[in-house]
């Protein structure tokens, strides 16, 4: 037996966005009529070649119009089935986001995932998760996310042998252990394991598998989930930089070596800054690189947490004080 263990959260995403088109529609403030536009984009053009009027003659509000709720759980079933062919798999397991996370608690100077907070989720989504529960019996993933339950099973099937396929597009995937499918770039499953390597694509970006891809992320942080190691230090430190810091490494200590010195690098001192959620908070560097691993390591089992100190001591890693 093979198992697809599959990111409902990200079907449910997909499926019910396609099933819907977002538009905007320029309100006219003198006279209340309206013109509807694709985007800000073309409604920008099309004020260009307007001699008449403004930007501030208009308000903008959004808007979309919808497909009927049968079209998206079909799209959601023909997804379900094409991954599950796509994996190899003779069996499937889809799991979505149940209650609480703890990555919302951590005392970041922008809140986990904040930055979507005001964003328009799609329509139909809330009934696509309901369905995912109902017909496909969803797992559901309490206080951590899909993504570390997802991790948890191709982990397991890492350590038994098994075959057990984690289906995600999201990228956190790449540093896990075990079998790995996205759905959008892949064509078979990828097998992933040990310290791994980070490259350069067609595209001049950055990719890379298995535990430096960890680091890798921990020293970046994630603009699509709200945090940036470098946020509280005021300083830019992008994609390639960390590239060109992690590309040589060879071993598990050297890289944990390239990330004490940065985050020391950043943070020689500790700093006092105000949480997202208004509380003052004092850390030094080996707390600040604590905190951003727990918002980039996927944890392979509710308890599965990376404490750093003991860590830099397993391997060897010298620290000094802190």
């Amino acid at each position: 037996m093979s198992l697809v263990v599959i990111d409902g959260d990200l079907v449910g995403f997909k499926a019910s966005a396609a099933c819907e088109t977002r538009f905007i529609r320029a309100v006219h403030k003198a006279s209340g009529r309206e013109k509807e536009f694709k985007h800000r984009t073309e409604f920008k053009d099309w004020l260009k070649s307007s001699e008449k009027w403004s930007a501030d003659d208009f308000e903008l509000l959004d808007d979309r119009s919808v497909d009927p709720i049968e079209n998206c759980l079909h799209t959601v079933k023909v997804m379900i089935k094409t991954i599950t062919e796509g994996s190899g798999c003779s069996e499937a397991k889809v799991v979505v986001q149940g209650d609480g996370n703890f990555r919302d608690n951590l005392l970041l100077p922008t809140k986990y995932k904040g930055g979507r907070e005001d964003t328009l989720r799609p329509f139909h989504l809330k009934e696509v998760q309901d369905y995912l529960v109902r017909k496909y019996k969803a797992e559901l993933a309490h206080g951590r996310e899909s993504d570390d339950v997802l991790a948890q099973y191709a982990f397991e099937g890492f350590k038994s042998g098994k075959r057990v396929v984690q289906a995600t597009v999201d990228k956190d995937a790449k540093q896990c252990m075990g079998w790995l499918y996205n759905w959008d770039k892949m064509d078979k499953p990828k097998f992933v394991s040990g310290l791994g390597k980070l490259e350069l694509d067609a595209k001049n970006k950055v990719e890379g598998y298995g535990r430096i891809w960890l680091g890798y992320q921990c020293l970046v942080g994630d603009p699509s989930d709200s945090y940036n190691p470098t946020e509280i230090a005021g300083i830019r430190y992008g994609e390639k930089s960390a590239y060109k810091d992690l590309v040589e490494v060879t071993t598990d200590k050297e890289m944990w070596e390239v990330m004490v010195k940065k985050y020391k690098e950043w943070y020689p001192e500790p700093v006092t800054y105000t949480a997202w959620n208004g509380e003052e908070v004092t850390k030094d560097y080996l707390d600040l690189m604590e905190m951003y691993l727990d918002c980039a390591h996927m944890r392979r089992s509710p308890t599965d947490k990376l404490v750093v100190k003991e860590v830099l001591d397993k391997l060897g890693v010298e620290y000094g004080n802190s």
